[in-house]
C-alpha cells in the first residue's frame, strides 16, 4: 500500500517479477479492478518486471466517497507519487480503455521517465461518435432477432432516439435491452465462451465504476481533450485496438497523426473486443513484446 495525497489515501500496487523491462499497467474504469490485467506475468517472459496498481477507487485501495478526490490532474500525480515510492525509473507505461487516457496525460508531463507507452482500446475522439459506432453494433443484433428486426433501422438512422427509448413503448425499448444487451458484451467487450476466467470475472464483480459515473468522476473525464496530451508526447507509442471492439478501430490513424513529436507509432488491430489481453491474447502479448524489444532495439543503436 503506498500513500498519496500527501497521506490521506492509500492505494495498492504489486510488483511480478525480477526483469530489466519494466511496465506499469493503468486500468480502465474509472473504477474498475485491476484484476483483469493479472494474466501479464504468465504471458510475458522473464525479462519483464511488471506492476500492478489499483488506483483511487479502486478495488484494493481506498475508495473515497467524495467528489472532489477524483481529477484526471490528481490521478496523474498519484501515478507519479507510485512511481516514487516504486523506485521506477525508464519504464514502459500501459493503458488501457480509461488507462490509456490516463496514461496520455501522465505521459504528456511525465515522459522523462518513460521508455515508452502503449495506450490500449481507446481512442481520443468525441464520446457521440463512440456512442454512434456502438448504436450501429447494436442495430446489427437486432436485425438477427425476427421480433426486434422492424426496429433495427429506426434505432441506427435516429429515428426513434435514445438507445433504449423506442417511442411505442416503454416497455418494448425494455425487452430489446435485456435481449440485445448481453450479445453486446459477448461479441465487443469480451469474446471468450462462459464461464469467463476467474481473474476476468472477478475484475467485473470488483468494478467501481458505477460510483465512479455517481460521483462525477466518469462525466469529467469525458470532457477533456487527450489530443492537447498526445501532441506533447516524445516518446514511442505503441495503439493496441480491437477489431470487433465498441471503440472505432479506424480512429487510431487520427491518433498516429497526432503523435506528431513521436520518433514512432506502431497501430495493430487485433481479433478481438475490448478485453484483447483476453480475447487475443497470444496475439495481444506478442504486439506488446514486439514494440518493447524495438524499443529496446533502437536504445542500445544509438548508444554505439
Amino acid at each position: 500500500m503506498i500513500s498519496i495525497r500527501d497521506g490521506k489515501f492509500k492505494v495498492w500496487t504489486k510488483k511480478s517479477g525480477n526483469g530489466k523491462l519494466k511496465l506499469l499497467l493503468l486500468h480502465g474504469g474509472p473504477g474498475s479492478s485491476p484484476e483483469y490485467f493479472f494474466n501479464f506475468p504468465e504471458n510475458l517472459s522473464k525479462d519483464y518486471t511488471i506492476y500492478f496498481y489499483a488506483q483511487l477507487g479502486s478495488q484494493f485501495s481506498d475508495v473515497p466517497q467524495d467528489s472532489t478526490a477524483y481529477s484526471v490532474e490528481s490521478f496523474v500525480e498519484d501515478v507519479e507519487t507510485v512511481r516514487i515510492a516504486l523506485k521506477l525509473e525508464q519504464f514502459y507505461l500501459l493503458g488501457h480503455s480509461w488507462g490509456n487516457s490516463l496514461a496520455q496525460a501522465y505521459a504528456a508531463k511525465y515522459q522523462k521517465n518513460l521508455k515508452g507507452v502503449i495506450l490500449c482500446n481507446n481512442v481520443n475522439v468525441d464520446n457521440e461518435i463512440v456512442e454512434e459506432y456502438t448504436v450501429e453494433q447494436y442495430a446489427d443484433i437486432m436485425d438477427e432477432i425476427p421480433e426486434f428486426k422492424q426496429y433495427a433501422d429506426s434505432l441506427r438512422f435516429g429515428f426513434s432516439g435514445r438507445f433504449t427509448d423506442f417511442s411505442t413503448s416503454e416497455s418494448l425499448g425494455n425487452r430489446i435491452h435485456e435481449k440485445v444487451f448481453p450479445e453486446v458484451l459477448k461479441r465487443h467487450y469480451v469474446r471468450l465462451p462462459q464461464p469467463l476466467p476467474k481473474d476476468l470475472l472477478n475484475s467485473k464483480i470488483h468494478s467501481n465504476s458505477q460510483l465512479m459515473s455517481d460521483l462525477g468522476f466518469m462525466q469529467k473525464t469525458l470532457l477533456v481533450d487527450y489530443n492537447q496530451y498526445l501532441k506533447q508526447i516524445e516518446k514511442p507509442v505503441l495503439l493496441i485496438g480491437g477489431k470487433y471492439d465498441f471503440i472505432p478501430p479506424r480512429y487510431y490513424v487520427k491518433m498516429k497523426e497526432t503523435l506528431k513529436k513521436s520518433p514512432f507509432v506502431d497501430i495493430s488491430i487485433l481479433n478481438g473486443g475490448h478485453f484483447l489481453m483476453w480475447d487475443d491474447s497470444q496475439n495481444f502479448f506478442k504486439t506488446v513484446d514486439r514494440f518493447i524489444l524495438k524499443v529496446e532495439s533502437m536504445k542500445e543503436s544509438s548508444k554505439k
